[in-house]
């Protein structure tokens, strides 16, 4: 089971969210990696990935508190780059933090390629959101 399943179902089993909002969030990465979502054919016949330059973060509000966030991919490569001028007293502490959050990664261990990898999968990627009071969040790349 996913990291992502376990923590939507740990939010309904709080009840932070409602059972209809979880099978919508269990839907949505269920998508993520849906075939040929996002995607064409290059030469030799494979998928192709799709050319995202965005992360949209994009909020309706029924009270009409909006909220619309576009964020360049290419900042993900900026970030990794700066991680190399931290100390490594400093990452140690970070990863820490990030492994009790439940984020279970190394900072250290990123490679270049793995950055590009995330870059390219993040494409299919898609959130959607919808509360009871009419608010929405949607979150994608384009």
């Amino acid at each position: 089971m996913s990291e992502e399943r376990k923590r939507i179902l740990s939010m309904l089993a709080k009840g932070k969210i409602s059972e209809q909002e979880a099978e919508e969030l269990i839907e949505a990465i269920g998508n993520q990696g849906g075939e040929g979502q996002g995607q064409g054919a290059d030469e030799s016949g494979g998928a192709k990935p799709k050319n995202v330059k965005y992360l949209y973060v994009k909020v309706m509000s029924s009270a009409n508190d909006n909220v619309d966030v576009r964020v360049p991919l290419g900042i993900i490569r900026a970030g990794m780059k700066l991680t190399s001028l931290i100390p490594s007293q400093a990452m140690e502490h970070i990863n820490s933090a990030m492994h009790e959050k439940g984020m279970k990664f190394d900072f250290n261990n990123f490679k270049p390629d793995d950055i590009e990898e995330l870059i390219k999968n993040i494409a299919d990627m898609e959130v959607n959101v919808k509360s009871k009071d009419g608010d929405t969040v949607r979150v994608y790349c384009g």
